[in-house]
């Protein structure tokens, strides 16, 4: 099975925009050892509705908190979470609420780590058989109506980098919050053993700005002629 990192095409017919947060999320937590935030920008949940939770209001605004406080509410939403996320500080959930402009492709990556779609290409791509969780968003387009209707496609960390793509290895773990300061490699490799097989569209775990797809799903775009997102192929090991 071959994978691809996804990358927005550029060109006058993609030049979408937000500028936005989600409803709820969790805030940084500061760690006393690495004097750091192990930070998981692009975790999203969007599916996830906190409107009757209880400690909702604690996730309501962009903070740095202790870490032990992070930890705290970590624990308190991992019931509502899905089964398998992170729950990296930063991360988010409920519906984008978010100002727009620009031009929309079929599928659309106003951030590395944000995947978009409009909702007659969601229509298409589900009906070629991907059951992709995707969820409305709140946007405002100054001074019209919307010109085409957008959802946000939920992508959950799974898989990582391999250790050979980091030419003086991986920066050693915090001991106490666990976060690597390790930057993108300029040529990234996959760990093929962490790789799922059950996902088509995923984001990577240990760099969860990066959106993988599989062959399948490429496969099918270009098939489907869904313009909007450029696949590049990387390596795995």
């Amino acid at each position: 099975m071959k994978f691809f990192r996804l990358r927005p095409a550029e060109g006058p017919r993609f030049t979408g925009f937000l500028d936005g947060v989600h409803q709820w999320g969790l805030p940084g937590g500061l760690c006393p050892v690495c004097e750091a935030s192990p930070g998981g920008l692009g975790e999203a949940y969007p599916s996830v509705d906190l409107s009757g939770w209880t400690h909702r209001r604690e996730l309501a605004e962009a903070r740095q908190v202790p870490l032990e406080e992070y930890e705290r509410l970590r624990e308190l939403l991992r019931p509502h979470a899905p089964p398998g996320a992170l729950l990296l500080p930063d991360a988010e959930f409920g519906r984008l609420r978010a100002k727009a402009s620009g031009r929309w492709g079929a599928l659309h990556l106003p951030y590395a780590w944000l995947l978009v779609m409009q909702r007659e290409a969601l229509v298409r791509v589900r009906e070629a058989g991907f059951d992709l969780l995707a969820s409305d968003m709140d946007l405002h387009f100054k001074g019209k109506a919307p010109p085409v209707e957008l959802v946000e496609i939920e992508l959950h960390p799974r898989g990582r980098l391999h250790d050979s793509c980091f030419p003086g290895g991986r920066d050693r773990a915090c001991p106490r919050c666990g976060r690597q300061g390790d930057r993108l490699p300029d040529a990234p490799v996959l760990d093929g053993s962490t790789l799922p097989t059950d996902m088509d569209l995923f984001r990577l775990s240990d760099f969860t700005t990066v959106i993988i797809a599989n062959e399948r799903f490429v496969d099918a775009m270009t098939r489907l002629e869904l313009e909007g997102v450029v696949f590049k192929e990387l390596p795995v090991r």
